[in-house]
This record gives structure tokens, C-alpha cells and sequence, in this order.
């Protein structure tokens, strides 16, 4: 089932609304083509961060659609269920023939990532995976791709299956960071696997830990638990030792991004999971 063709997301977008969420990207949406597409790509990994704050702020329980476009309209973003479907519907609503693809990490069926058929070729899309995916990668196209210190690849196994295959700058060896297939799911083939990111503990990384990412003119900045990196080509890394060093890079690489914060940590100390041993009354996002 492609997108256009799915109950569960039809009405999420009106051709309308996909062009004003381009026009606030900063990108022109007049044709369905593989520039656009990778102008798209590269500005929603800029503008919008991968992140599970919002998550946090609604510990234990999925969002509902409403909440879900709204968090988009904001420019607040989410994990995978909330980047790659919202994208989906914003190409499909362009005319892009888009279907939801399942990827398997450390659980079977645990990803959501894209196919997107252009120019008779279909390509694979993810921008909901906090990684420098910066450009559409046709399926059957081996090369190396290298963005913000990363090294990636598309490659087919003997299964039919693609691996998406990462070497970091300190790695020697490739590893498989997931395993996808090109087979199109309906977006309620992934109702139990959201269920449990939001509700399980373990189940993924997003309840135990902090992760805010974006890719602004393809460099990296991330906010990974108490670890801020930042960078081009080589990645620069820096301790957030307390609160008030969170607060301050907050308010330096994403203080464009209004994210319940505060809702975020005090869950997380509830769940006995606290980011620092001692809170100061300062914040960074809302109260």
C-alpha cells in the first residue's frame, strides 16, 4: 500500500499545506522531480530535528494525530513515526508515489523509513533515524556516501533486503546500523511497534535518555544525553556537565525550536533516569 492509498493517512495534508510546510523549509515544491525531492531531504534534516523530548513530555503514552501535526507545524519534530510519516504525506500530497518501508535494528520491525519512486527509479529516504542521511539513495546504488563525520551505504543482501551500513571516522570495519525492505506497509503495520517505543522501557533508547539532532547546511548538531557534538566534517564533542550547560546549548543551536523540555527531564527523573544528580531552577524550553 503507498501513501496515497492509506486510510490511516489520508487528510493528514492538503496539497496546500505540503507547499506552505516547503515554503517554510525554504524550498520550491512545484514539481515532483529528484531535485526537489533532494532539496526537500536535505532542508527537512536542517530545520527539523530528529528528537524524543516531546516524547518524553508524554512518557508512556502515543500522541495522537493532532498532537503529531501539530508538533510538525511547529517545526518540534519526533523520532522515526512522527519524521518519516509527516514526510511521507507531505510528498505524497506533492505527487510523489511514497510508501512506508519497515527496518529492523535491535527489534524486527522497530523503523520506519521511506521509498520514493521518481524518474522511473525508486529511491530510499529516512530522516527519522537522527543520522546524516542527506540525500535520497537509489536502491541498487552501492556508492559511499560521506556527511557530518559519517560514512553510509545502501547495500543489498542476498535475502533482497537492503542493509544501511555506517563506519563512523574513529571505525575501520562497516556495520549494519538496520536492515530494510522495499515491501510497502500501511502505516497501521507499525501501530504495536509505536505503541511500545512509547510505552516500553528498553524497548528502544528513547525512554531512558535525551536526543535532539539536526543536520543545519549538512553540518551536525546533537544533543545525545549529556554529550553536545557539533561539526562538518570532523565532530567536535563537549560534556554538558549540569544544567545550566544544557540550558546553554539549547538556547545556542536550537533556541528556534519551542520543545517542553522541562517535562522532559522531570520524566525522566521520575523514571529514576535523572540527566544530572542536582537540577538547578533554570530551563531551556517550556515549563
Amino acid at each position: 500500500m503507498h501513501v496515497a492509498d492509506d486510510p490511516e493517512l489520508a487528510g493528514w495534508l492538503s496539497p496546500d499545506e505540503a507547499r506552505a510546510f516547503c515554503d517554510r523549509l525554504g524550498v520550491r515544491c512545484e514539481r515532483a522531480d529528484l531535485p526537489t525531492l533532494r532539496a526537500l531531504v536535505r532542508a527537512y534534516l536542517g530545520r527539523v530535528p530528529f528528537q524524543n523530548v516531546s516524547m518524553l513530555a508524554r512518557y508512556g503514552r502515543v500522541p495522537t494525530r493532532d498532537e503529531l501535526l501539530a508538533d510538525m507545524r511547529r517545526g518540534r519534530g519526533g523520532p522515526c513515526n512522527v519524521m518519516n510519516p509527516f514526510l511521507a504525506t507531505v510528498l505524497s500530497s506533492l505527487g510523489y508515489r511514497v510508501a512506508l518501508l519497515s527496518g529492523s535494528m535491535a527489534q524486527p520491525d522497530c523503523h520506519i523509513a521511506l521509498s520514493v519512486e521518481v524518474e522511473d527509479r525508486l529511491f530510499w529516504v529516512d530522516v527519522g533515524n537522527g543520522h546524516p542521511y542527506l540525500e535520497p539513495v537509489a536502491f541498487g546504488d552501492e556508492a559511499v556516501r560521506r556527511w557530518a563525520g559519517l560514512a553510509f551505504r545502501l547495500v543489498r543482501r542476498e535475502d533482497g533486503a537492503y542493509a544501511v551500513e555506517h563506519r563512523s571516522q574513529a571505525a575501520t570495519s562497516w556495520r549494519a546500523s538496520y536492515v530494510v525492505r522495499t515491501e510497502p506497509r500501511p502505516f497501521r503495520f507499525f501501530a504495536s511497534m509505536i505503541e511500545q517505543h512509547h510505552t516500553r522501557t528498553g524497548y528502544g533508547p528513547f525512554m531512558t535518555g535525551l536526543r535532539i539532532i539536526r543536520f543545519p547546511d549538512g553540518a551536525r548538531t546533537a544533543i545525545r544525553d549529556d554529550v553536545l557534538s557539533t561539526g562538518r566534517t570532523t565532530i567536535h564533542k563537549q560534556r554538558l556537565d549540569d544544567r545550566e550547560a544544557l540550558t546553554r546549548a539549547m538556547a545556542m543551536h536550537f533556541a528556534d525550536i519551542d520543545l517542553p523540555l522541562d517535562d522532559a527531564l522531570r520524566m525522566l527523573a521520575r523514571a529514576g533516569r535523572p540527566m544530572f544528580l542536582a537540577s538547578s531552577p533554570s530551563a531551556g524550553g517550556e515549563a
